[in-house]
């Protein structure tokens, strides 16, 4: 018999009871001998019955439970209604009490609890100990990975699997006991991996960059608080420890992401004017030696984009034919020449002996990129207590423009059209290469082949004597590069982004050869003005008008205080982004605490000149590669003042 006292009356536990799991056959004044056990009949509740089964357990410290199954309640022998869930009346002393297995009778005093509330608790507290647990493996995968193979094998060896634990020596296994609690987690992990790998490549591929890249970050946060307290030579050895270190790190995960991280270590590459040198050297190689895709997938990708080329519509119309690849080349390297982000380039021979060049997208990048320009916006937020500037403006003109290169027939388009424009404007001395438009599609494009050395060659220390000899033709061609964007951004409106050492060739009679077409942009009317403003102002050197022109082409600086900045700061920050001529300030690293732009903080970017800004980036790092002064607002001068007298005449461009 169960009885409770209190105020709202007598209960009572009677009938026939049972024995449990591990029996209960035996009595205890305390019952901490007995585990389980059950019992059918009846509760007594004042003048209420409830009627049904009810079980006996055993907490760890000894306190039995008894809980109360589904019950009917009646109230004077009339039946009510049946309540669902289960009722517990937890043990927390007792007077003494028996359990055969003819019947149970004991007193206790307790309290009754909701199971279904009990259990949900239960089952919270579980999930969140769970979540912990896997935050800390994969943090341990993440910050401690000369670790991390050990930490995964103790874990697994603590799972009880009779093959595993026969397989797993003693020693092993008293080593793996600190580690048990990480067992499943570690499992559910690892059984997880290839699932969502093949399900979600798209968040597998978030969770790999954030990995890989808040490592670098944390590296970097360390030597910073490292470095405070140390002298300037102690300090410098640190840093250039730490950037050795960084730099295989990014190029490591440049490497293994590809991708749109490929364009950005590009970039990062052309600035040896600040970024350290084991960074520039490392990241240098990827100009045009990202890691190329197997031919057999390029060959196909070329069959199946020639299908939907003009030539090849045309030979499918014409008859049966077997193999378009065969049909419209005699020969396809199969090395390739070079390997970018979005693509790959591999000589060929045309059937009739024309030599060009085959540009191939990259199966599948498209979704990759996609996926890289997300993160790219989570970088921005996450660094922005980090950096003086808000990138988000520069963030969303990458994403608006990324998209965009993909579509190799607008890539043919504006190789069309800037090179005839160059033409146009008397510039023979920068050559674009022709394509063969017939052979042309979304995803392939097929042009002249123009014969050279790359820029990453001639700007890389370790050449040889003949490749350097080439520095001074070199210099030549890169003046007439700058120059030549003048009437590219002012006159015709339209002008190519990217013009990083992979994507330039010093052609064999010293002219330029400029590539890759999927970076450009047009500039609309506007914007050309406002940035004519700029460089006439520049060019005069006028504070106050310099101040006011950046401030109307929409670039507005702040003291670290939000208020009016120092005119003398926004000129210097003015040539840093719309010049490429030497300034001491612009060597210094935006991470650097004695960066201009931190005590100038830039507090509104125009989204439509960062391309223009991108460029200009990229020309100074060159620059400074080839060790050459020059300046693009002196050679610039006289197309920005045609365009604020209405002088320009762009010829539209069709995309």
């Amino acid at each position: 018999m169960l009885h409770k006292s209190g105020p709202s009356g007598e209960a009572a536990l009677e009938g026939e009871g049972g024995k449990g799991e591990e029996g209960l056959s035996s009595t205890s004044d305390n019952l901490q001998g007995y585990r389980n056990g059950t019992a059918s009949g009846n509760v007594r509740h004042g003048s209420g019955r409830r009627d049904g089964t009810c079980s006996l357990r055993s907490r760890s410290n000894g306190h039995p439970i008894l809980e109360v199954g589904l019950w009917t309640r009646r109230v004077d022998s009339v039946e009510a209604n049946s309540l669902t869930g289960a009722q517990r009346w937890e043990g927390v002393g007792m007077s003494g009490g028996e359990v055969s297995g003819s019947g149970v009778a004991l007193s206790v005093e307790g309290k009754i609890q909701n199971a279904d509330a009990v259990s949900t608790s239960k089952i919270a507290n579980s999930a969140l100990l769970f979540v912990a647990k896997v935050i800390v493996i994969l943090a341990a995968k993440t910050f401690a990975t000369s670790a991390w193979p050990y930490f995964r094998v103790l874990s697994l060896a603590n799972l009880k699997v009779r093959p595993l634990a026969v397989l797993v020596p003693s020693p092993v296994k008293v080593a793996a006991k600190p580690f048990a609690m990480f067992s499943t987690p570690m499992l559910v992990l690892s059984l997880a991996a290839p699932v969502v790998r093949r399900s979600f490549p798209d968040l597998w591929r978030t969770l790999r960059y954030w990995r890989r890249l808040l490592p670098i970050y944390a590296g970097y946060m360390r030597t910073k608080y490292e470095a405070r307290n140390k002298s300037p030579e102690r300090r410098e050895e640190l840093w250039a420890e730490r950037h050795e270190w960084g730099g295989e790190k990014v190029y490591r995960l440049v490497l293994e992401m590809s991708g749109f991280y490929v364009k950005s270590a590009q970039v990062l590459a052309s600035k040896g004017d600040f970024m350290p040198h084991a960074w520039t050297m490392r990241l240098s190689k990827l100009f045009d030696d990202a890691p190329p895709r197997p031919f057999a997938e390029v060959a196909q990708s070329i069959e199946h984009q020639l299908q939907v080329s003009a030539e090849g519509e045309a030979l499918l119309a014409s008859g049966p034919v077997k193999e378009l690849f065969k049909a419209v080349f005699r020969e396809v390297e199969e090395t390739a020449l070079a390997s970018a982000s979005i693509a790959q380039v591999h000589r060929a021979i045309l059937k009739d002996g024309t030599p060009v060049v085959v540009k191939v997208q990259h199966l599948g990048m498209d979704i990759v990129m996609h996926s890289d320009l997300r993160n790219i916006g989570w970088v921005a937020k996450f660094l922005r207590k980090q950096l003086p500037f808000d990138l988000t403006p520069v963030v969303k003109e990458i994403q608006t423009t990324i998209p965009l290169e993909f579509d190799f027939l607008r890539e043919v388009s504006f190789m069309n059209t800037i090179g005839s424009n160059l033409k146009r404007n008397g510039v023979v001395d920068i050559v674009c290469p022709r394509p063969w438009k017939e052979l042309c599609a979304p995803q392939l494009i097929v042009m002249e082949r123009l014969d050279g050395v790359p820029f990453t060659q001639i700007i890389n220390p370790q050449s040889g004597p003949h490749i350097r000899a080439k520095v001074p033709m070199a210099v030549k061609a890169f003046a007439r590069l700058v120059e030549a964007y003048g009437p590219m951004i002012f006159i015709d409106g339209v002008f190519h982004a990217d013009p990083h050492p992979g994507n330039l060739l010093l052609l064999e009679d010293g002219r330029m050869g400029l590539l890759d077409f999927g970076q450009s942009k047009v500039l609309d009317e506007q914007t050309r003005k406002q940035l004519a403003q700029v460089v006439v102002a520049l060019a005069g050197g006028d504070v106050d008008s310099i101040v006011e022109a950046v401030t109307d082409a929409g670039m507005i600086f702040k003291d670290v205080d939000g208020g009016m900045p120092d005119k003398d700061a926004v000129v210097k920050m003015a040539y840093i982004m719309f010049d490429t001529r030497f300034i001491a300030e612009a060597l210094v690293s935006p991470m650097c605490d004695d960066h201009m732009v931190r005590k100038t903080p830039l507090a509104s970017f125009n989204q439509a000149l960062w391309l223009v800004v991108r460029a200009l980036v990229i020309m100074r790092g060159l620059a400074n590669m080839l060790q050459v002064d020059l300046s693009a607002v002196n050679l610039w001068q006289p197309y920005a003042k045609a365009v604020l007298e209405g002088k320009a005449n762009p010829i539209p461009v069709n995309l």
